[in-house]
């Protein structure tokens, strides 16, 4: 196997094949022709089946190669026929070459009105296609390098009225709206972008917002990348995957949080949690299997209950209650958690600790508290 391959290396390497190639390539350029039209064809259906497709620019370059080669092709094959064939054959290849050119005013045109950007968005790459009649249009598509696209919609910006290319001019919109699609076409997401300008008319500020309509879209339409949010806490159970993420920054020291699930081995990650909860970026979290799971915002429990400080989920993170605590000691306003909780004999555990006056009254010292848990992390009593 590996001498016949080295022969066919050997033969595809010789000076002698290409000028054989190129001689009947000259001499039947029809032929050929053809040929490649029929593979670019089947090759551009191939694609389609798996979302991809040539970028605009790329086809048209071809289209234009491959009509010269055909009008050039045709003409090389009627001279080779007899006198009237030869007449006919040159009047419809004349007749042919003056309707492309007049078709190609129309490609100026399509290049006009539908010009594509290769652009970021939100720390992604997309090959943005803009329609730009009496609403400024841009559909973001999947970036696959220079000669490939996808054919599904994956983001819709609306740039208000006018004409314009805003990749062009960049400071010509007051506000974008985006709406983002999941591979299915439903809409899972919308942003507006509103635009701050200085008195040139340059934008130099945005502010975004979201919006997100739970009665849209299905729970299993729910997609994000796993590198897109950054994570406190990752566990795996099987070929399930669950991920406490950062959803947004809230204030100086606060942050929303939400569970993600992968039920593929991390490829792809669902949202669970129906509402982000707000705690501090020191938070921490464990699932102690793939419904009870927990989340410690400080760390110091207040024990009149003004702040919520643990969050439990018995439904895969999917709803969090704020756990309460039945304790109480004079002069102390807060306790601190010194280990997340554990199972300990089919009991749920939580270790705190009270800084606290000895009892023998000489100073202070970290008391230790051990907390249990009958109602799945519900309420939380002091263990005796």
């Amino acid at each position: 196997m590996k001498k016949f391959m080295n022969d066919i290396k050997q033969k595809f390497l010789k000076k002698e094949t290409w000028k054989k190639f190129a001689s009947k390539l000259k001499n039947n350029i029809l032929k050929y022709d053809l040929i490649v039209i029929g593979l670019f064809l089947l090759l551009s259906f191939i694609l389609y089946l798996i979302n991809i497709r040539f970028r605009l620019w790329f086809i048209i370059t071809v289209f234009i190669v491959l009509t010269v080669a055909f009008i050039i092709g045709f003409i090389q094959w009627a001279l080779r026929q007899s006198t009237l064939m030869k007449i006919v054959s040159i009047l419809t290849a004349a007749f042919f070459t003056m309707f492309c050119l007049l078709f190609s005013k129309y490609i100026v045109i399509i290049f006009q009105f539908l010009p594509e950007h290769v652009t970021n968005l939100d720390g992604k790459k997309y090959v943005a296609v803009v329609k730009s009649f009496k609403n400024v249009d841009v559909s973001y598509y999947n970036y696959y390098g220079p000669l490939l696209m996808g054919t599904k919609e994956k983001v819709h910006g609306n740039f208000g009225n006018g004409g314009y290319d805003p990749f062009e001019n960049p400071d010509t919109p007051n506000s974008v709206k985006y709406t983002y699609y999941d591979n299915k076409g439903n809409v899972i997401n919308e942003k507006t972008v509103d635009f701050a300008k200085d008195k040139n008319g340059k934008i130099v500020d945005k502010d975004e917002h979201e919006s997100y309509d739970d009665t849209e879209f299905k729970e299993e339409d729910y997609y994000v990348l796993p590198e897109d949010l950054e994570s406190i806490y990752e566990k795996k159970f099987g070929k399930e995957i669950i991920r406490v993420s950062i959803t947004g920054y809230v204030l100086a020291q606060r942050m929303g949080v939400s569970v993600l699930k992968s039920t593929d081995g991390g490829k792809t990650f669902d949202y669970v949690t129906d509402e982000d909860i707000i705690v501090s970026r020191e938070a921490k979290a464990k699932f102690l299997n793939k419904k009870q799971g927990f989340v410690i915002s400080t760390g110091n429990i207040w024990l009149d209950g003004h702040s919520n400080d643990v969050y439990i989920t018995n439904d895969g993170g999917k709803t969090f209650t704020p756990a309460k605590f039945n304790y109480t000691h004079e002069g102390i306003q807060f306790i601190t958690v010194e280990k997340l909780p554990y199972l300990k004999n089919n009991t749920l555990h939580l270790k705190c600790s009270m800084y606290a006056s000895k009892s023998d009254g000489t100073g202070y010292e970290d008391i230790p508290l051990d907390f249990i848990s009958t109602d799945d992390g519900l309420t939380w009593n002091l263990s005796e």
